[in-house]
């Protein structure tokens, strides 16, 4: 039955895309303002659709969805009325994924190198179709304002008793979620320094910040943390570091004060305290890795006989699908960085991570010379997103589900970089 429902509501998505793109105008309502209404254009109308709906991940169907998604991205990006916008992180990034194409030649599977092509593939397309679709505010704003309350549905079906038997399998699982809820908190909480937006999205920022907690999930908390590091350096640079240090004591207090995350984290909670963790006494086998150390070391030759260039792309998900006997088959490595060293080598995750650092420093940038509140506001929630989200690598498989996590922060950059093109012509043509 969840296949059925699966199926049904990707037919109806993909209908609607398709329907959007190649639409005159459609009407929306235009954010913070209750009683007035825009015309978008067919790409524009993808793109606030693309972001409302990035949270239903119809598991049965999730590649051909990914595929379907890609397609309409690039179709977007060929309709759109503005070029790209290139920046020198994009064009990293499009180095990565040239490296990542050259691995499929040496790969030992294809077919594992291409689906992981199509994953690393994707954000990189929501950046580009959002550089030249987005020229005002509006657009953008509609396009997160929307996601934030496919999210608050997305939490209802996790805690509201009943309701997963009604969408089982549609939204994505609570790992993916709670990544996607460190863009929303960020998102919020730039909102918080906007003149009469700062009390509901104090409490949007709250809410979205909570399921980290509640679920327990150490990646998520380590993300969040990071997150607002991120958020306080890009804002305040080197003023920063007080803000920074008590975010840190938080989150060390977080392991150790909140009973149900000290105990996930140990074998033996209560051997372990927090001078323990301080002074580097802890012993290693009491930390509970959920496996992970085990499928760390099965993995490690792949990188370690080949370091600067990796062992071919999708090398490592086809050792988890079709080599592994036993605990790990069929799942994953639950480290990404490890598995573009795997599949990649130094290389490819040297390229990656600079792609990264480069769009956090032109959100810096970007944050402080532009003279808009709501290009800041973007631009401070796709720095702090992209430091927040890329630490989540380390311990789990983002990029696996980058159509809810990775492609969110550099959606909102490629946002950033067609906005901050429109206030330069304006500035110009005055």
């Amino acid at each position: 039955m969840t296949t059925v429902i699966c199926i049904l509501y990707f037919i109806i998505l993909t209908f609607i895309g398709f329907n959007l793109l190649y639409k005159p105008g459609t009407k929306f309502r235009i954010p913070f303002a209750k009683h007035s209404y825009m015309m978008c254009d067919g790409p524009e109308a993808l793109l606030i659709f693309i972001f409302w709906t990035g949270l239903i991940g119809l598991g049965p169907v999730l590649s051909i969805r990914l595929g379907v998604l890609e397609l309409l991205c690039f179709l977007g990006i060929r309709r759109a009325r503005n070029p790209i916008v290139w920046s020198w992180s994009l064009k990293l990034y499009l180095l990565f994924l040239v490296w990542i194409m050259i691995g499929c030649l040496y790969t030992p599977s294809v077919e594992f190198g291409v689906r992981m092509l199509l994953k690393y593939l994707y954000p990189f397309l929501v950046a580009l179709f959002a550089s030249c679709v987005v020229y005002n505010n509006e657009v953008a704003f509609k396009s997160l304002l929307g996601d934030r309350v496919t999210a608050l549905v997305a939490l209802a079906v996790y805690f509201v008793p009943g309701m997963m038997g009604l969408v089982q399998g549609v939204f994505w699982h609570a790992a993916a979620l709670t990544t996607h809820f460190i863009v929303l908190c960020m998102f919020s909480l730039s909102l918080c320094f906007i003149p009469k937006q700062r009390a509901k999205n104090c409490l949007w920022c709250i809410v979205f910040a909570l399921p980290c907690f509640l679920w327990s999930f150490r990646t998520g908390i380590l993300g969040l943390a990071i997150a607002f590091a991120s958020f306080s350096f890009v804002k305040y640079r080197i003023k920063s570091i007080p803000v920074i240090a008590m975010i840190a004591v938080l989150a060390v207090c977080s392991i150790f004060y909140i009973p149900r995350i000290k105990q996930k984290m140990y074998f033996n909670p209560d051997e372990v305290t927090i001078t323990d963790f301080l002074t580097g006494n802890v012993d290693e086998n009491n930390i509970n890795t959920s496996g992970r150390n085990l499928m760390w070391d099965l993995v490690t030759p792949f990188y370690e006989n080949h370091k600067l260039i990796g062992s071919g792309t999708g090398r490592v998900q086809k050792y988890f699908y079709t080599e592994i006997v036993g605990f790990g088959r069929g799942g994953q490595l639950h480290s990404d960085f490890l598995l573009m060293l795997c599949d990649n080598g130094v290389i490819g995750l040297s390229l990656y991570l600079l792609s990264y650092m480069g769009a956090l420093f032109h959100c810096m940038r970007i944050s402080r010379r532009t003279k808009d509140k709501y290009t800041k506001a973007l631009s401070l929630t796709a720095g702090a997103a992209l430091c927040g989200v890329l630490v989540t690598l380390y311990s789990d498989n983002s990029v696996s589900y980058s159509m809810c996590t990775l492609s969110y922060p550099w959606g909102i950059y490629g946002m950033v970089l067609g906005l901050y093109r429109q206030e330069k012509f304006q500035y110009l043509l005055s």
